[in-house]
């Protein structure tokens, strides 16, 4: 029972073993108490989790700064008096001899310049390094959090009798695409909304919307770490749902439905490799099907996309246009529903399913 309950927590089985375990969480205490044991056990890990520091923005500067100064040009200070010394005429080198007298730093031009191409050659081999680091720390980082969204959906579908991933409504203040947020907050399902920022972008300035001139005078703080529910979406005013359905979904991109029969509805989960269900969001709108490659995290260099199978895979930017199934747009190329079962569109928070939709 405890690798049954290990692997539907890490969303590492199968659709159908999936379904199983969570019929037994339902009906078994004892391995809903081994499921709290596990969680516990593993919540050490993720709050010890930190992301690789990036490298001052003046370690160039600071660097430069602490090699010596160039012989011959120190100065002393205007507050010093001057003190004239005897020179000692042994100490004199004489004219066009070819001897550098020694500096009173006793570095030679030669020292210094040794000493900058060091630094050089040093900073040219640490940098990159680091940023390397930095980037793979954040892809991995973000690898993570949507292999533990990919699981708090696998266990919203095995708790859905029709066994379909979160619906985006069709119109009104569910219509867009960061309701998955709250789908799984009404669930019980969002243990840490904080998982919803991407590492690799900057948090987004929240603020909470005055109700001072609205009819209604229910307030709602947009914050980072908390998630409303469908009941409060519904009761938020214009700008606070304009707020709302920009941010619920945090950084991420979400699936937006598919048209099945002639209809629009959530996509029916069937563990597909091919089937993308969430991914990094790119921040700007595509348009034509081009994605501004300094508007996607982790450094425009691609993003993570998670299968409905749970696999995350990192796919370069380049390499999305050649897949079967473009995961950030339709077959017809637009950033809207899916236009058949098999066709996955994710899309940002704000993103409602089709393009002209009533979204309040």
């Amino acid at each position: 029972m405890h690798e049954d309950v290990l692997g539907y927590l890490l969303g590492a089985l199968e659709p159908h073993e999936m379904r199983r375990v969570a019929e037994m969480l339902r009906t078994d205490p004892l391995a809903r108490a081994e499921l709290e044991r596990i969680e516990k056990a593993l919540q050490p890990l993720e709050d010890s989790y930190e992301p690789v520091e990036p490298p001052p923005a003046d370690l160039v500067a600071r660097t430069l700064a602490a090699l010596p100064p160039l012989p011959g040009k120190e100065q002393p200070a205007a507050s010093e008096p001057l003190e004239s010394e005897p020179i000692a005429s042994s100490t004199l080198a004489p004219m066009n001899s070819g001897v550098e007298p020694p500096s009173e730093a006793g570095l030679s031009w030669m020292d210094w310049v040794s000493g900058s191409i060091a630094a050089a050659v040093l900073l040219s081999l640490l940098l990159p390094a680091l940023a390397q680091g930095r980037f793979e720390s954040r892809k991995i980082a973000c690898h993570d959090q949507l292999r533990r969204l990919g699981t708090a959906l696998t266990r919203f579908v095995t708790q859905n009798q029709r066994e379909r991933l979160p619906e985006v409504s069709e119109q009104g203040p569910e219509a867009f695409a960061g309701v998955y947020a709250v789908r799984l907050r009404d669930a019980d399902l969002l243990d840490d909304p904080a998982i919803r920022w991407c590492p690799s972008l900057d948090l987004p300035e929240l603020t909470e919307v005055d109700p001072a001139n609205e009819s209604r005078t229910e307030t709602f703080l947009i914050g980072l770490n908390n998630v409303v529910t469908s009941d409060e979406l519904h009761r938020a005013n214009v700008n606070q749902l304009k707020q709302l359905q920009r941010w619920l979904g945090g950084h991420y991109a979400y699936t937006l439905g598919v048209i099945e029969q002639d209809h629009y509805s959530s996509p029916r989960f069937e563990g597909r490799s091919s089937f993308a269900i969430m991914s990094d969001a790119p921040m700007a709108t595509i348009l034509d099907g081009v994605i501004r490659s300094d508007q996607v995290g982790h450094g425009g260099i691609g993003i993570n996309v998670l299968f409905e199978d749970g696999r995350v895979q990192f796919i370069m930017l380049p390499a999305l246009d050649s897949m079967p199934d473009h995961p950030l747009l339709n077959h017809e190329g637009k950033a809207e529903a899916g236009v058949n079962v098999d066709d996955a569109s994710l899309a940002p928070s704000w993103r409602a399913p089709f393009l002209d939709v009533r979204q309040r």
